[in-house]
């Protein structure tokens, strides 16, 4: 390593010399130090014949960090082997997508959330942090996506065709020989290792999308523990969505609370100014004491998101997801409006209703 460094400073400016180096110990193989005496060692002529050089880098940097040991596992690189084959299955899948289709609030959480794995690759693989950089591009991508074909009914074929150009270039350095394939399977020219890494765009983050996805995770949690509890097998979910005056205090709370923790007294006061807030004074009330309770523990980062991602409309959104959650549930499902005269509501569940917290009925 004193000759690394001693050839660096010899032949490149200053601006080309290592800013750190990347040091494992002794590589283990199946949890055991690997050893000839042992006779447990493999040569890596052996494990690329066996398994492809990109299975035994993305093994081997997924098998460690910073300063712990690797260990070689053969589990490990099938289960690579497999994820790799399946990504080579999907590129060509999306490859043969066409059409054009709207922009929905699930595109354009995908395509935002892409910008976070972006930018947690980039500054991985600047720490040396390969294993975190590694796990994202193959694992975390993957997620996303897989969760995007969930909850999308027909994707998207630009947006889709889109992430996985991104997707194949964040990959690259951990499986350069399938994703030059891959690269060329989507029509691109040249190589992949000569293209343009992708880069955080500040512009694509749309924290509303992000949101409406959480609350949509959110809600199906929230059915499944009802639905574990009371050992129904459901043929009617109903949804209650807040009413706007909830969503108004919500807000107004919300920025209060982004800098200091808010008290009741403050929060009625500020609240009281309001023509549309005072009338609704008797419900008001217990409904921003619960509220400030929850507020005043959230982060400070989390209480900027949410106000950032402000009003959102559940309704419209609950309506839009309204296949994707008869699939998840096989049942009917219904979505109202809190304050609908028109709503049913035997057992008087909607006025439970929250911003960001829907209140369930399941028959």
């Amino acid at each position: 390593l004193s000759f690394f460094i001693f050839q660096h400073v010899a032949l490149f400016p200053r601006e080309l010399w290592p800013r750190a180096i990347g040091v494992n110990g002794m590589l283990r193989i199946e949890g055991q130090k690997m050893s000839k005496s042992k006779g447990n060692f493999l040569t890596l002529r052996e494990v690329v014949d066996r398994f492809g050089a990109d299975v035994v880098r993305l093994t081997l940097a997924l098998g460690a960090e910073d300063m712990d040991d690797p260990d070689w596992r053969e589990e490990n690189a099938r289960s690579i082997d497999a994820r790799l084959k399946s990504l080579y299955a999907f590129i060509n899948q999306v490859v043969s997508l066409s059409g054009e289709d709207e922009i929905r609030s699930i595109d354009r959480w995908l395509l935002s959330v892409l910008q976070n794995r972006i930018r947690t690759v980039t500054e991985a693989i600047k720490r040396l942090k390969t294993r975190t950089a590694a796990e994202t591009a193959l694992y975390e991508v993957w997620n996303d996506i897989r969760w995007y074909l969930r909850r999308r009914e027909k994707p998207n074929p630009k947006v889709l065709r889109n992430v996985v150009d991104v997707w194949v270039r964040l990959l690259a350095p951990f499986a350069p020989f399938l994703c030059e394939e891959l690269w060329s399977t989507l029509g691109n020219k040249g190589f992949i290792s000569l293209a343009e890494w992708p880069t955080y765009d500040e512009s694509k983050i749309n924290v509303k999308a992000e949101e409406t996805e959480i609350l949509i995770k959110s809600l199906i949690d929230d059915t499944l523990n009802i639905i574990r509890v009371t050992k129904v097998a459901p043929k009617k979910i109903h949804y209650y969505v807040a009413a706007e005056w909830k969503w108004k205090t919500y807000i107004k709370l919300l920025e209060m609370a982004v800098s200091e923790k808010i008290n009741m007294r403050e929060a009625m006061k500020a609240l009281m100014k309001d023509p549309e807030l005072k009338r609704m004074a008797k419900s008001l009330a217990p409904f921003v004491s619960r509220l400030i309770e929850e507020l005043n523990i959230l982060p400070e980062e989390r209480k900027r998101r949410l106000l950032e991602a402000g009003v959102i409309n559940e309704l419209a959104e609950i309506s839009e997801a309204k296949k994707f959650l008869e699939k998840e549930f096989n049942a009917e499902i219904i979505v109202y409006r809190e304050d609908d005269p028109e709503k049913y509501d035997p057992r008087g569940k909607a006025r439970q209703a929250k911003p960001h917290k829907p209140a369930i009925y399941i028959e």
